[in-house]
């Protein structure tokens, strides 16, 4: 390909997006850290804070609310997968890791998951994935939604609790 011929399919690229974020994607997690603060403090539907990213492409998530704001209009798909951990209760016999988490655009729930784990070494995770027409300006977020039991299992050497989206098409 010549050239011209490569910088007109740029300028095309880029104009058919008239103006607007058209690449668009995150993938965010929970430090141990956080998720040890985050299990001793949760109260039901409270935003559920995923602290670091490993993308963030047209800056629409924020490490200090959780949310992602989504900078252009257009059809998004989202994954949220939450894990939880069997060594660790709240008392009791089978007091171990249980969480319900909800995937929000605004103040509309759009997914639901439940994760649950009743035996010692047996770590549990769960994942949602949902596809969504999701318009300029609007908040995507994960919370939690009941009381919980135990603690949330993520850490950069064993498994991740995550959040991700990304823009499929206008």
């Amino acid at each position: 390909m010549s050239s011209n011929a490569a910088c007109f399919s740029v300028i095309m690229l880029i104009s058919s997006c008239n103006g607007c974020y058209c690449n668009v994607a995150f993938s965010s997690y929970i430090s141990e850290d956080s998720a040890n603060s985050q299990s001793a403090s949760m109260a039901n539907r409270d935003i559920i804070l995923f602290d670091k990213t490993e993308a963030n492409y047209g800056v629409g998530y924020n490490t200090s609310t959780g949310k992602f704001i989504a900078p252009s209009s257009g059809v998004y798909g989202f994954t949220w997968t939450f894990c939880v951990d069997s060594r660790t209760t709240d008392g009791g016999a089978l007091n171990y890791g249980e969480y319900g988490t909800e995937l929000l655009t605004g103040n509309s729930v759009i997914g639901v998951l439940h994760t649950d784990t009743e035996m010692i070494g047996d770590d549990a995770c769960s994942t949602g994935f949902v596809i969504k027409y999701v318009s300029e300006g609007t908040e995507v977020y994960v919370r939690n939604n009941y009381a919980h039991q135990g603690k949330i299992l993520s850490a950069d050497n064993h498994t991740r609790t995550t959040f991700s989206g990304w823009k499929l098409y206008q």
